[in-house]
């Protein structure tokens, strides 16, 4: 599921995240210490997630991100990965949960 598209923009990564209650206009922002990238926007008045550097399987880079936020119910993972127009994707996917045997 695409939560939302981004640009790449002086280094950091500008775009809109999707939710239930409308889109919030977003950046990711390279960092020196910590995280590779914080995740920040205007409406939530700071920071709400950081981004870590990461190269698939078959040698594509991208960022792993992390969402989090005293409005969210727990975390949520995710990553912003390149599409072939030049844009950016942030895409999540459910876990998929691990059926427990009947006792």
């Amino acid at each position: 599921m695409i939560l939302g598209t981004f640009e790449l923009i002086d280094g950091s990564y500008v775009g809109m995240i999707d939710t239930l209650n409308g889109s919030i206009a977003t950046t990711i922002h390279p960092q020196e210490r910590g995280p590779d990238y914080l995740v920040s926007s205007a409406e939530s008045k700071g920071e709400f997630g950081a981004a870590w550097k990461r190269t698939s399987r078959e040698r594509k880079p991208y960022l792993s991100v992390k969402l989090d936020s005293p409005f969210l119910v727990g975390p949520v993972t995710c990553a912003l990965i390149e599409q072939e127009d030049g844009t950016y994707a942030l895409v999540w996917n459910r876990r998929r949960q691990v059926e427990q045997p009947a006792v």
